[in-house]
């Protein structure tokens, strides 16, 4: 029987040949010797897996360690509040232009703006930067500045026939920008069919809007039926002398709210949406979403101050019910599905119900927020971070995409309310995470013409205010003409009359953008900066210096090395800064721009961190390596 170790012994000679005539080597000597080398090599195979364990487990202890002290490091800055998805919608990286319709360009020399004269308009906004078109109120109303609806699927007869308005759909996509429009939801027109045959109490319709019989007074005369107040002040609820009851109307008298328990209001709606989908638009703003419900008891609200104005009320039972965002799940969820590989869009303002329920803030892709306008006219870099900080917070926690607003044709423009301050908010709201948006003329520095007169005013409320009160409610000193050059109404109408003044204090397009300082090429330039940085449209966001005359703060991506920072002096002093202690700054960095609003300055020179000046009201643009 031959032993395991002659078999390796046998082995072992086979590889190693012994010349014939050498001595014999003992057995024993020989297999110790190889069994000696064999635990050697087995040994030294272990201690060199094991050599390449330790130092593979070292490493990977010492990257942990980086990490963490990294981390500890960069946390000692305030965290970025704002981390997007790395894939960006059309809409998540739009610069969006609001346009007034009856104030842009009139094409038929009526003294009003239209479709066909908006269409002639869109190079200049191709030429602006601008992604998106979105249209003020253009469904058909009984007034011209109104939102009275009396035909939820036709364009008002001021702005041409349905096929212009496709017209100027197909020419802003042949251009590259999108087009969205105001969709009314909450109310109709008082000379809708509608409301005629619900007035007429006939079946059908006679539950379309929201009417009671109220109470009766101590002298046998009908009252209302509680205490809600109109956003115009005065009852919410209007008296009809055909059906012999009130019907609520939270704005004006002319727009009677419908009643969303009518399962047929939300078909409407929707056929409605449907049918402006159909004629190419991009997607919706919903006006005025909060006031779709109102409390069913018809309870009074609790009062808050001793006035019978609007503000002087809670609001808990006629604004931000959860049924009225649940009515616009309803009408969008199914019909805003994307068409043709194209999404859509559905914007709606932000607030705190919405923002708190998650049904809600999944169901519209972007919410608009208007907090940059809510500020007093002078504001400190403290209040302004706390405002903003908030704000991404919300949005970040909800997941919805922000997009800031300005001014719009319902409130003051925004050079007459914060003067200086007000270019500063432009430029913010464009290296903010999310999307901006322009009012037209903001980029123009429009203000408020105090000079229109009680017989030239066209508001209907503040007509029905008389004369002594009109200027108070009026809202057409922030909707005066488009002024495009200096001929005769500054080119906007060939009209003997605008249909209001032209304000004569504005600049005009012509001039603005002949002059390579003015505010219109600086947005036109910050805007081209933006869609070109990773940083700046999908990056987070820091404040590494805020007190009560500095706002500044920082963009940055974890995928590229190139970030910035903006730093506005809102104070009336001159302030030398150092950002030494933001280490993820690099000591150099260039000047972008230094924008005030007699101008701006265009610079490419290089400043120290540790050594930032920024002049009374201006703000500063930097960019900087990435450490």
């Amino acid at each position: 029987m031959v032993s395991s170790s002659d078999s390796e012994d046998d082995r072992l000679r086979g590889a190693r040949r012994v010349p014939p005539n050498a001595p014999p080597v003992p057995k024993k000597t020989y297999i110790i010797k190889n069994s000696t080398m064999q635990k050697r090599k087995m040994q030294c195979s272990r201690w060199m897996r094991n050599k390449w364990f330790i130092a593979g487990m070292s490493a990977l202890i010492l990257l942990i360690i980086l990490a963490i002290v990294l981390g500890v490091t960069l946390g000692k800055k305030s965290p970025p509040v704002h981390v997007e998805p790395v894939h960006l919608m059309w809409w998540q990286n739009a610069t969006i232009y609001r346009c007034y319709v009856t104030s842009y360009a009139d094409s038929d020399g009526d003294g009003l703006g239209d479709f066909k004269g908006l269409q002639e308009r869109l190079p200049y906004l191709k030429d602006l930067g601008i992604d998106v078109l979105w249209l003020s109120p253009i469904q058909y109303t009984n007034t011209v500045t109104g939102t009275d609806v009396t035909d939820i699927k036709s364009v008002k007869v001021e702005y041409g026939q349905l096929q212009d308005f496709r017209e100027l759909v197909i020419s802003a996509k042949l251009l590259g920008i999108k087009v969205i429009m105001d969709i009314i939801l909450n109310h109709s027109g008082s000379a809708h069919t509608w409301f005629k045959e619900s007035q007429s109490s006939t079946p059908s319709f006679k539950d379309y809007y929201i009417w009671s019989k109220g109470k009766t007074g101590s002298d046998g005369k009908p009252l209302p039926p509680n205490n809600w107040v109109s956003m115009y002040n005065g009852s919410a609820w209007q008296w009809s002398d055909l059906r012999q009851e009130y019907y609520l109307r939270q704005f004006w008298k002319n727009e009677p709210d419908l009643n969303y328990r009518q399962p047929q209001i939300i078909q409407e709606m929707k056929n409605a949406a449907n049918f402006w989908l159909d004629k190419g638009v991009n997607g919706f703003h919903v006006r005025d979403a909060a006031f779709l419900y109102e409390d069913a008891q018809l309870t009074d609200e609790s009062q808050l101050g001793n006035t019978q104005d609007y503000a002087s009320f809670s609001h808990n039972f006629t604004r931000d019910l959860p049924e009225s965002y649940q009515a616009i799940n309803d009408i969008f969820a199914s019909i805003m599905m994307p068409r043709l590989g194209e999404e859509r869009i559905l914007l709606v303002e932000a607030n705190e119900r919405v923002m708190s329920d998650e049904r809600w803030s999944q169901t519209y892709q972007s919410m608009t927020t208007n907090v940059l306008y809510k500020l007093n006219s002078t504001f400190d870099g403290l209040q302004l971070k706390a405002l903003v900080n908030q704000s991404l917070e919300a949005f970040n926690k909800t997941r919805s995409w922000p997009t800031w607003t300005l001014g719009d044709e319902t409130r003051s423009r925004i050079y007459s309310k914060f003067n200086q301050l007000a270019i500063g908010l432009q430029m913010i709201q464009i290296f903010l995470p999310g999307s901006s948006s322009i009012y037209y003329g903001e980029e123009l520095q429009f203000t408020n013409n105090a000079a229109i007169k009680y017989g030239e005013t066209v508001d209907t409320a503040a007509q029905e205010a008389g004369p002594i009160n009109y200027s108070l409610i009026s809202r057409d000193p922030f909707r005066t003409p488009m002024k495009w050059n200096s001929s005769r109404h500054a080119g906007f109408t060939s009209a003997e009359n605008p249909w209001l003044p032209v304000n004569n204090n504005d600049p005009t397009v012509d001039i603005l953008k002949s002059r390579s300082n003015s505010l219109w090429n600086t947005i036109k330039d910050m805007i081209v900066i933006k869609k070109t940085s990773l940083a700046l449209t999908n990056g987070t966001i820091d404040f590494p210096i805020v007190d009560t005359d500095i706002f500044s703060f920082t963009r940055v991506h974890a995928w590229n090395n190139t970030g910035f920072l903006i730093v506005w002096n809102v104070g009336s002093q001159r302030k030398t800064l150092s950002f030494y202690n933001t280490t993820y700054i690099s000591n150099d960095m260039t000047v972008i721009r230094k924008i005030k609003t007699e101008g701006s300055r265009t610079e490419t020179s290089l400043v120290k961190k540790s050594d930032v000046t920024v002049e009374p009201k201006e703000i500063a643009i930097f960019s900087f390596w990435k450490q």
